[in-house]
């Protein structure tokens, strides 16, 4: 893991993006978390909601609308969302926080318009790859932590195989329809981030240059 706050000048800001818990590094990582099985839920109900998942998921091609995000501070944001897949997303913020995120297919950039800067790390290295991925394979791509239900909702908490990841990420789906309502992100040393999108449209063509971001000096 790259020590990516190191080369930052705002911690805070960083602490407030979707993608921070793929960003932050510790000193010492927590201890992984344990597979668990939650009560009443066999092994064939959460086969069968891992597969609508898995189905669901692969069929959202474009998405766009609004999100609403809780950092680790409780500072709460909101902002409208662009996503491609494989790999591609932005994440552009209300006034007053003045960050961008955009995923390329390749790389997550997170631009401050205040600080006039921009830095990137691998795509892989953060919870954005596990939900941009074309096709979440849930048997072999991601090891599932958690499955449960509750309230008409679902919450798959899973971890990258790789090891590449930091943390685990959680999606949030309704159990009806297996629609994506949101994530939320936990880094090894328990910061959590929550993220829940609002207004969202499916299918629509969206531009490219939506996941193109220049740094400063290139514009």
């Amino acid at each position: 893991m790259l020590n990516f706050l190191a080369s930052l000048g705002a911690i805070t800001a960083i602490a407030t993006s979707p993608f921070a818990m793929g960003l932050q590094a510790t000193e010492a990582a927590a201890p992984a978390p344990q597979v668990t099985q939650p009560a009443g839920l066999s092994d064939a109900d959460r086969s069968r909601l891992l597969e609508r998942a898995s189905t669901a998921l692969a069929k959202v091609k474009t998405a766009s609308g609004t999100f609403e995000q809780l950092a680790p501070d409780y500072t709460e944001s909101t902002g409208r969302f662009a996503l491609s897949r494989p790999g591609k997303v932005r994440f552009e913020y209300d006034a007053p926080t003045p960050l961008l995120v955009v995923s390329d297919g390749t790389t997550v950039a997170l631009q401050d318009s205040e600080l006039e800067t921009t830095d990137r790390v691998p795509l892989g290295t953060t919870p954005l790859a596990l939900l941009l991925d074309d096709e979440i394979d849930f048997a072999t791509e991601a090891e599932v932590l958690d499955v449960t239900t509750g309230n008409g909702r679902v919450a798959i908490t899973l971890r990258d195989q790789s090891g590449e990841m930091d943390g685990t990420l959680t999606l949030l789906m309704q159990e009806s329809d297996m629609a994506l309502t949101g994530w939320r992100t936990v880094d090894s040393g328990g910061n959590m981030t929550q993220v829940q999108l609002t207004d969202v449209n499916y299918g629509k063509r969206l531009n490219p240059r939506l996941f193109v971001l220049k740094d400063f000096d290139e514009n």
